[in-house]
């Protein structure tokens, strides 16, 4: 859509309080309104645009600034495609950024409905971050005025979400995972495991505790799912996996559970494994940004599958010679 005719707000805010210059700026963000000079901001003149500026000049009024509203048919120095390419840009950059929250909340959602049992902690955790992603959304449409980058594709992965957060709901209702059984750890011995291609935090981490608690010399396989185990092959990490997510369990802390490792640097470390992978900071570890970056960093260094679970095995011996106190 195309708009001739120009709605500009003009206004000067007073130095004190500071806050007051933060107010208006978030407001205007709101609005979806573009700056095109000093202190002069600008947008279509729409149904409901109009009375959007008119509420904002008046809370400037109220907090003791100064603030103008004037209709144009055209702006001195720019062209009606400089701003409607403003506009795109800007909103653009709005859609980057949504598309990733809205990218890590459908990882989430998926990461629970294949466990098949969602806590009702855990699904209110995840109704919380929906509600607010679900506002965000209904913001950025109501303000994309000229059909911006990014607009397309976020409303594919909005309907995406809502079949997710409707599974998520649907498992939430019924009753809580039965625990799986645990094992004795000399069964394990020299079986081949297999997970998926390009391991993450969870993935590393169960490579090293497969490494250091069941098998020194245990050989990992890493492939494309669907996948089916051969004889003498465990799966982790992996739909149908024996090892994998239960309810609002990461992997990893399927494998303490299973092998009833209690010790507290091994419950801690599975904390942080839980609040990287899980996005849900369930455990609030202060650990998890700093080790987060690490694992991201290995994972840009190592393409090789193999050699990326070597380096993740010694950042996570790192992580726990640090737990033990």
């Amino acid at each position: 859509m195309r708009c001739s005719r120009w709605l500009l707000l003009t206004h000067q805010l007073p130095s004190e309080p500071s806050n007051i210059r933060v107010k208006v700026w978030r407001k205007l963000r709101d609005l979806g309104a573009v700056p095109i000079k000093n202190s002069i901001y600008v947008l279509p003149n729409l149904p409901g645009t109009k009375e959007d500026f008119e509420w904002l000049r008046k809370e400037i009024l109220q907090d003791k600034g100064e603030a103008s509203i004037f209709l144009a048919d055209s702006i001195t120095d720019l062209e009606d495609k400089e701003i409607v390419a403003a506009f795109q840009k800007a909103r653009g950059k709005d859609f980057e950024r949504f598309l990733d929250e809205a990218m890590t909340l459908a990882d989430r959602l998926k990461t629970a409905v294949q466990g098949r049992q969602i806590h009702g902690t855990a699904f209110d955790r995840l109704e919380r971050r929906w509600t607010a992603q679900k506002m965000d959304w209904d913001r950025l449409r109501k303000v994309d005025f000229f059909k911006s980058p990014g607009g397309s594709k976020s409303e594919a992965l909005m309907e995406h979400i809502q079949k997710l957060f409707q599974e998520a709901k649907t498992l939430s209702l019924k009753d809580p995972p039965k625990l799986p059984s645990l094992v004795d750890i000399q069964s394990l011995k020299g079986r081949v495991w297999v997970t998926r291609k390009s391991p993450h935090v969870d993935r590393l981490a169960c490579a090293w505790i497969i490494r250091r608690r069941i098998d020194p010399k245990a050989k990992f396989k890493f492939v494309a799912e669907p996948y089916n185990a051969k004889p003498n092959e465990l799966r982790f990490d992996m739909a149908e996996g024996e090892f994998t997510h239960v309810g609002d369990w990461c992997s990893f802390e399927t494998f303490l559970y299973r092998l009833n490792l209690k010790e507290p640097p091994l419950q801690q470390l599975g904390e942080i494994v839980h609040d990287i992978d899980l996005k849900d900071k369930k455990f609030g570890r202060l650990e998890a940004f700093g080790f987060a970056e690490l694992i991201r960093g290995i994972c840009k260094l190592h393409s090789d599958d193999s050699k990326r679970a070597e380096a993740g095995a010694a950042a996570f011996d790192a992580l726990y010679a640090a737990l033990q106190k």
